[in-house]
């Protein structure tokens, strides 16, 4: 007995020197790295997962080609955010155009460990009847039906970005920050290639609710402000929402004290790709949904 308590205690105690010691080269690592480098190094790891880093904002946008754009988007995957560790506020906004059903969606909320908001772009080949939508996968805007889009995310303390994108999926994630969906604003300014399909989508938002005076429409551009959606809410569980929300909690508070004493996010995360890659995979998977189509060598 007393032989196993004591190879117990020797085995911990080189862990923990393993530990200390791999922390300290990582910290050593990451503080002689330039600005440059951190940046370039930090996309280069973040590619496979469909992000793209943002030095002067200190944030995660999707990148243009990400794997993510080959699934789609529909109800079901909305539906299925919590399986993901997503909880979000969201405004999806049919409307028909040139032969076509749009779906132009907004989501604010909580994407694992980050605060984040997104808009996505898509359209069916066909009209779609407003019986089917909710049952329809949405294909992608492809690279010439890319909208200009501005979202401005503010909290309840202070904004969170600025971000402004010609995209199929634009979207901000601010890493180790963790909010009620309900407790921030969004921001919403897109410019249509036609006053036509401009008029078509703000139509949609008064059919959702939106009054004239929520609405600015100037030209082939339109904003709007994304605070109570209009659209009802996925109908999730409130006890399962609430813990989802306390593991996002739990999970930020973790990654802010592992990774002390960095303050941005590019060193802490470099510094947690040093320390230990399967934890820096894990912190990256910003909540997603969808089949991966294809790999990234």
């Amino acid at each position: 007995m007393y032989l196993i308590i004591t190879s117990f205690i020797v085995i911990l105690l080189l862990l923990c020197a393993f530990f200390c010691i791999r922390r300290k080269r990582s910290l050593t690592k990451v503080r002689k790295m330039s600005c440059t480098k951190k940046c370039s190094l930090l996309n280069e790891l973040a590619e496979p997962f469909g992000f793209t880093y943002q030095f002067v904002q200190d944030i995660f946008t999707t990148s243009t080609d990400a794997w993510q754009k080959e699934s789609g988007c529909g109800e079901f995957y909305d539906q299925t955010a919590l399986s993901a560790n997503m909880v979000f506020d969201r405004e999806p906004v049919y409307f028909n155009y040139r032969g076509k059903t749009w779906l132009i969606e907004f989501w604010k909320g909580q994407y694992g460990i980050s605060t984040g908001a997104e808009a996505g772009i898509y359209h069916a080949d066909t009209i779609v009847p407003p019986a089917l939508r909710r049952q329809t996968i949405f294909p992608a805007a492809e690279p010439d039906e890319m909208l200009p889009v501005r979202l401005r995310l503010m909290g309840p303390e202070c904004p969170f970005f600025n971000l402004s994108q010609t995209h199929w999926r634009p979207g901000g994630f601010v890493m180790g920050t963790c909010t009620q969906p309900e407790d921030l604003l969004l921001e919403a300014v897109l410019t249509f290639p036609e006053e036509s399909m401009c008029r078509a989508f703000t139509r949609a938002l008064i059919g959702l609710g939106y009054k004239d005076s929520e609405i600015l429409a100037y030209g082939t551009t339109v904003q709007f402000y994304l605070t109570d959606p209009k659209v009802p809410g996925v109908p999730w569980d409130t006890w399962v929402q609430s813990y989802v929300l306390w593991k996002s909690r739990f999970a930020c508070r973790l990654y802010l004290w592992i990774t002390r004493p960095f303050y941005s996010t590019a060193d802490r995360l470099l510094f947690l790709y040093y320390l230990s890659p399967f934890l820096f995979r894990k912190t990256l998977r910003i909540g997603r949904i969808g089949k991966r189509t294809r790999r990234h060598s």
